[in-house]
C-alpha cells in the first residue's frame, strides 16, 4: 500500500510543521499527563537486555529513548521534526542516544539490524497508508519484539464517540480515523503477532508487544 507523491508530501509536510510548532511546549504539555510510569511499562514489557540494539521510532523529545537508555547502551531514536530531534539532543546530556532525522515509513537500516524497536503515541497522527507502511517496516528491522503504544479508543459506538470528540481537541487530523480502525486487523496483516498487551492510564492507553512474524501478509 503506498501514497501517492502528493499525499506522501502533504502528510510529511503537516507533521513536521506541526511537530516543529510544538516542540517547545511539547514537553511541558506532556507532563500534565504523568506518562513516566507508561514509559516505565512500556521499557520493562519490551523486555529489553543490556546488550540489545533498540531503535525507537518518532521519538519526538526522547523521553521513551532516554528511558530505554537507562537499560541499554545501544539506542537510537528517529523522527521526522528537526525541532524535537533538537530538544531530544539537548536533554541527552550524556550523549547516550543517537538521534536521526528520518521517516519512519522509510527506514534506513538494514533487515533485522535491531532487537527490539518501539513506536510510542505515533500511529495515530498518521493516515492509514503511512500507519501501514511504518508498521510493515518495523518488522522488517526488528529481530525479537516490537513494543507500540497507542491511544485504546472504548469498542462501545457511544463511549467511543464521545472519546473521539475529547481527545480530537489536541490531536492532528488523523486522530478520527485511527479511532474508528481495525487496529488488530493491521497488525496482522504487517506481519506482527500481539505477544503481551496491556492498558494503562485509566485504559486510554494500551501498550502491545509484538513479535514478528515472517509469514505475514506481505
Amino acid at each position: 500500500m503506498r501514497r501517492n507523491t502528493r499525499d506522501d508530501e502533504e502528510y510529511r509536510s503537516y507533521i513536521t510543521a506541526s511537530f516543529d510548532r510544538w516542540a517547545r511546549l511539547y514537553d511541558p504539555f506532556l507532563a500534565l499527563f504523568r506518562l513516566k510510569g507508561v514509559r516505565r511499562a512500556t521499557v520493562e514489557m519490551s523486555g529489553a537486555q543490556p546488550g540489545d540494539r533498540v531503535l525507537d521510532v518518532c521519538t519526538g523529545t526522547g523521553d521513551l529513548a532516554l528511558e530505554f537508555a537507562r537499560r541499554c547502551d545501544d539506542v537510537v531514536g528517529i523522527d521526522l521534526s528537526p525541532e524535537m530531534l533538537a530538544v531530544a539532543q539537548r536533554k541527552d546530556r550524556e550523549g547516550k542516544v543517537r538521534f536521526l532525522r528520518m521517516d519512519a515509513t522509510k527506514l534506513d537500516f538494514a533487515d533485522k539490524e535491531f532487537d527490539v524497536s518501539a513506536i510510542s503515541l505515533a500511529l495515530h497522527d498518521m493516515p492509514p497508508e503511512a500507519r501501514e507502511e511504518t508498521l510493515r517496516e518495523l518488522a522488517r528491522v526488528t529481530r525479537k519484539r516490537i513494543v507500540i503504544v497507542d491511544y485504546n479508543p472504548p469498542s462501545n459506538p457511544i463511549l467511543r464517540a464521545i472519546y473521539i470528540a475529547l481527545v480530537s481537541l489536541w490531536e492532528s487530523k488523523y486522530f478520527p480515523e485511527f479511532a474508528r480502525s481495525d487496529f488488530e486487523g493491521l497488525l496482522a496483516r504487517c506481519g506482527l503477532r500481539v505477544k503481551a498487551e496491556k492498558t494503562t492510564w485509566l485504559g486510554f492507553l494500551r501498550i502491545c508487544v509484538c513479535h514478528p512474524d515472517e509469514e505475514g501478509e506481505r
